[in-house]
């Protein structure tokens, strides 16, 4: 009996302490930076798009008016550090 309240003792040690390596300011950090690159982009129009960082994911969400657009903010939110994976719901609306 008491191996076994070892191992569980073990088992609890290893997911809080896995638990605590996530940096809770790193998502926010990401979503700010992807946000100001995508302002900075002059001559696209991406600064109404919706950013949301979740684990390091970006999300990215909105309407923009080509393909090329598109393809830049998807390029912009890769290239912040941090970004693990870019998920992209944009559509192309042309005016």
């Amino acid at each position: 009996m008491s191996h076994r309240i070892f191992v569980v003792m073990i088992l609890g040690i290893a997911v809080l302490s896995a638990c605590a390596t996530v940096d809770p300011w790193a998502d926010t950090r990401i979503e700010s930076e992807v946000k100001a690159r995508l302002v900075a982009e002059h001559d696209a129009n991406l600064t109404r798009l919706g950013v949301v960082s979740r684990e390091a994911t970006v999300y990215l969400s909105g309407t923009v008016e080509s393909g090329e657009q598109k393809t830049k903010a998807e390029a912009v939110a890769r290239t912040v550090p941090g970004v693990k994976r870019v998920v992209s719901t944009l559509e192309v609306r042309s005016r």
